[in-house]
């Protein structure tokens, strides 16, 4: 029988996940196996707490009379929550011209971007960062058919953007029609400098280029950071595209609650084309759910909740600080302080990895199953050190390659609450480190 598969599903990758496939075969290989789960920005299972404040609401609304938040909403939002949205953007971007029919909800924002990709006219593109957020990368990939095309966002300066590289892939790649910018970013925890932003806009003037900026982390700045308003950079220069969700600045992450503006520039009807078409796709989604597009703008005016992100902030720059100073001891590692978000990706020194290095696993069933993995010849070398990580100490880390990185590394949460817990991980991480270069 011919395969009846769509040729771009090896496209679509999510390193983040997928290395716990291997985990679960680990733990069926030898159940004294217990994990340290540092692959995914999840700060429920962290250990940090879900606000008293946040249950209340909920408990609220499932309570009062009539069981509305059970039901469908309108299919692009609840309109009274779209309209707060409208104002909400107004508060950081006293310019903005957005209105409610241009503020869509989609569950969590996942869903957001495997659309925004969908409705894509065949031949066109849009460039990634690199490193990148894979469900952008993938989806992206997977809708044109084609790798993906990637800017560079430079370590050598705080992960901000490599604008010269940006233009460079511009001048040689007509088909791309927008460009991605994710501030703070994962999965680097960089926040971009207003000067930079500024000068990403005049790039997208220059190439007749829309923006898509995903801001799911913007409440999250830290380290004396603040996150600069894209849309009051702009001014309607070029079309803009703003991404933001409910489950990162709170721990709701099952929430599944993300929405997308459309900033419309002037004179820009292929853009408005493209924002109703996105908006007639989603027509299909029937739905976000409706519990937390209800209680949202409760949520986020409540007048506990900008203590609670200002104690949220602090616990994750603590986090962050210790665990890049644990790792930056290693002089094997490059490693850049996070200054938002809830990630850090230190890197590894050129020269430093090769394909015969391992680490002791003590299960022989184990030890042949990560050697199946590693004696790939394809594999890039830091997934090859990941498995090895992975195995011989039972810390789950993302390989930067797995993030379309051109430098190899590996991705690492900063949420973990406990210190005590942390140093231990951490120790042992760039103790393993070490043992694998001098393998």
């Amino acid at each position: 029988m011919a395969s009846f598969t769509h040729t771009s599903v090896p496209r679509l990758k999510y390193g983040i996940r997928e290395i716990v496939d291997v985990a679960v075969k680990l733990k069926e290989i030898d159940p004294a196996y217990n994990f340290v789960w540092e692959n995914i920005g999840d700060p429920v299972a962290k250990g940090w707490p879900v606000p008293q404040f946040l249950k209340n609401i909920v408990k609220e609304k499932i309570d009062c009379p009539g069981d509305a938040v059970f039901g469908y909403s309108h299919s692009r939002g609840v309109i009274n929550t779209r309209k707060w949205v409208v104002d909400y953007a107004k508060r950081f971007s006293p310019s903005s011209k957005l209105d409610c029919e241009n503020v869509v909800f989609t569950s969590g924002l996942g869903s957001s971007i495997a659309i925004l990709y969908q409705m894509m006219k065949p031949g066109k593109r849009i460039i990634q960062p690199a490193p990148a957020y894979p469900t952008h990368s993938s989806f992206e990939s997977f809708s044109a058919g084609a790798p993906p095309l990637a800017y560079n966002l430079d370590p050598k300066d705080n992960w901000q953007p490599d604008l010269a590289h940006l233009e460079s892939q511009l001048k040689n790649q007509p088909e791309i029609c927008g460009l991605l910018v994710i501030n703070p970013n994962n999965p680097t925890g960089a926040v971009y400098e207003t000067e930079t932003l500024e000068k990403i806009v005049k790039i997208a003037e220059k190439y007749g280029l829309f923006i898509i900026s995903d801001e799911v982390y913007f409440r999250m700045t830290y380290n004396g950071r603040q996150h600069a308003q894209i849309t009051e950079i702009n001014q309607g220069r070029v079309p803009l595209v703003i991404l933001r969700g409910l489950s990162k600045d709170i721990p709701w992450p099952g929430a599944r609650c993300g929405w997308m503006e459309f900033h419309y520039g002037l004179k820009h009807s292929d853009f408005a084309d493209f924002a109703a078409a996105v908006k007639q796709r989603i027509l299909l989604e029937v739905c976000s759910t409706t519990l937390p597009q209800t209680i949202l703008p409760e949520l986020y005016d409540h007048p506990e909740f900008e203590n609670w992100n200002k104690q949220y902030n602090q616990g994750l720059e603590t986090a962050a600080n210790q665990i890049a100073g644990i790792l930056a001891s290693s002089p094997s590692l490059e490693v850049l302080g996070a200054n938002g978000a809830f990630y850090l990706m230190p890197l590894f020194k050129e020269g430093v990895l090769n394909n015969r290095q391992t680490l002791p696993i003590k299960n022989p069933e184990a030890k042949k199953y990560i050697e199946s993995l590693a004696n790939s010849p394809a594999l890039p070398l830091d997934k090859r050190f990941t498995y090895y990580l992975l195995a011989n100490t039972g810390i789950v880390a993302v390989p930067a390659s797995d993030f379309y990185s051109p430098f190899p590394g590996f991705r690492v949460t900063t949420l973990d609450r406990d210190q005590t817990r942390r140093e231990n991980t951490y120790a042992r991480l760039i103790e393993a480190v070490a043992q694998y270069v001098q393998s």
